[in-house]
């Protein structure tokens, strides 16, 4: 009988940057879960997701391909045009590839594949919530608990809902309408943890993936969250003031990325003490799912991994949100590996990895067959404490913020020490990372840099030919959502 592979244990907040997690996050911030299995695991402080919007992002995080792979550019939503892009049911996902080892696969949270109800091969276990999650209302999880308790959700009905006598319409802060113990990602977190005391007794090894909606602006937790900082304590972003950023959109089609000048140094403290509450959240229900895997003595089982889709920039490089930039605020994200058993000692390692790199490294832990068509590479050895590097570059990838929207197709090669950022529009960027980490001095047309830049554009192009990727060219909807009079910063 062949040895019984780990349990797999993923978990995928929604918008959280690198530089939030324990060791290298500027604020003093209570992540207690985070820092006890950093102090057991391999922290990897230049992980970088392939594309900064959830969709296509989540799509490559559980597939290994990359999004002009998985046809998935762009996000899904529940209104027409962006409705019809939906992950294609030829894309496998890990569960896929688990299922046929006797895995038990389970899903929690947030989905957003446009897939509807269907959870792929994540059958043995699910919830389900908002309108871009679920075929019909009656499949809405979130939506009948909440009529059952004598509450109204409105919005895409995941139940999120500020407080509206307590939110802040303008910097999109408050208390979620919903307290701690009916909070939708707290209820997602209790099943995930059902499904673990479930598996206690079960022979199978399982594969569980939990994901929730925090950070992701508004920012709105529940109490006690939503006030655990003084906004006065919270340090802000060096390059807030900086107008590259809002200079770059002018060229380039995005509605949810903004400016952040309309708001001043008080108001963006507010914004990241927030933010910070909602980060702190994120780990209490962290925790939740620990206690769980302790609880059954599952842990040491366990190959434990914390991600996020994807960075938000919150006033650096004078911006807000996510959208047509690959600034590393936006692109690198956190991730946390603690291998079954744990490392005798806190591991760090500044190798490059990406999302791509998760699935085959998971089927590889597990004893399962990597299909030759995945994009990323096995990054075990760095989790279990190895510091070779595994990438000489990491390629990054943009569409459109919406499918439907105008695109704006942004390519970039990313080493150690440079990235080069290919436009369609002639605002090509290059940045010299060791002597300007905060991407303040584009050197793309200074003599100087000829060398680098040549390089660094060979190295794309070569990436784009062994990945089958026809950039510049990008898949189009024919026909254009209009003009959205808003987005999440109230823009118009």
């Amino acid at each position: 009988m062949a040895e019984r592979g780990p349990n797999v244990v993923l978990i995928i907040s929604d918008q959280q940057r690198a530089d939030t997690m324990p060791g290298v996050r500027a604020a003093d911030v209570s992540t207690p879960h985070l820092e006890w299995l950093a102090a057991q695991g391999t922290l990897f402080r230049r992980a970088y997701c392939v594309t900064p919007m959830c969709s296509p992002a989540r799509a490559s995080l559980l597939s290994g391909l990359y999004p002009h792979s998985t046809g998935m550019v762009s996000n899904h939503q529940e209104r027409p045009i962006s409705n019809e892009l939906h992950l294609s049911p030829d894309v496998r996902l890990l569960a896929d590839y688990l299922q046929p080892l006797d895995y038990a696969c389970a899903y929690t949270g947030k989905w957003h594949l446009g897939t509807g109800s269907d959870r792929r091969g994540f059958r043995d276990f699910v919830t389900r919530a908002s309108d871009y999650d679920v075929d019909g209302p009656e499949q809405n999880d979130i939506l009948r608990f909440t009529e059952r308790i004598g509450v109204t959700i409105g919005g895409k009905q995941g139940g999120h809902d500020a407080d509206p006598a307590q939110f802040d319409r303008r910097t999109k802060i408050g208390p979620s309408l919903l307290p701690l113990a009916y909070h939708p990602s707290m209820l997602d977190a209790r099943a995930a943890a059902r499904f673990i005391h479930g598996m206690a007794t079960d022979e199978r090894p399982f594969c569980l993936v939990y994901s929730c909606h925090e950070p992701h602006p508004a920012f709105v937790s529940p109490r006690p969250f939503d006030r655990m900082y003084d906004p006065a304590d919270m340090p802000l972003p060096e390059t807030r003031h900086d107008n590259v950023g809002p200079r770059l959109l002018r060229n380039r089609a995005d509605w949810q990325l903004r400016p952040s000048h309309p708001f001043d140094d008080d108001d963006l403290r507010a914004m990241w003490a927030g933010y910070y509450g909602a980060v702190s959240y994120v780990d209490h229900l962290v925790g939740v799912i620990l206690a769980a895997l302790v609880e059954t003595d599952q842990f040491d089982e366990t190959l434990f991994i914390f991600t996020s889709d994807h960075g938000e920039m919150l006033g650096s490089h004078g911006l807000l949100a996510k959208g047509a930039v690959l600034y590393e605020e936006l692109m690198n994200i956190p991730l946390l590996i603690r291998p079954p058993g744990g490392l005798a000692a806190a591991h760090r390692t500044d190798r490059l990895v990406t999302h791509v790199d998760l699935v085959p490294t998971i089927l590889n832990w597990c004893g399962a067959p990597v299909p030759g068509e995945l994009q990323g590479a096995d990054i075990g050895a760095l989790a279990r404490g190895d510091d070779e590097p595994v990438h000489d570059g990491i390629a990054l990838e943009y569409h459109s913020s919406n499918w439907g929207e105008r695109p704006a197709p942004l390519r970039a090669w990313r080493t150690e020490d440079w990235k080069y950022v290919a436009t369609d529009g002639g605002d090509d960027e290059l940045y010299d990372l060791r002597a300007d980490p905060l991407e303040r001095h584009n050197l793309i047309g200074q003599p100087a840099a000829a060398a680098a830049r040549g390089q660094m554009r060979a190295a794309l192009a070569a990436w784009l030919e062994q990945t089958g990727d026809a950039w510049p060219e990008v898949p189009v909807s024919d026909r254009e959502v209009p003009k959205q009079a808003g987005g999440p910063w109230g823009r118009t």
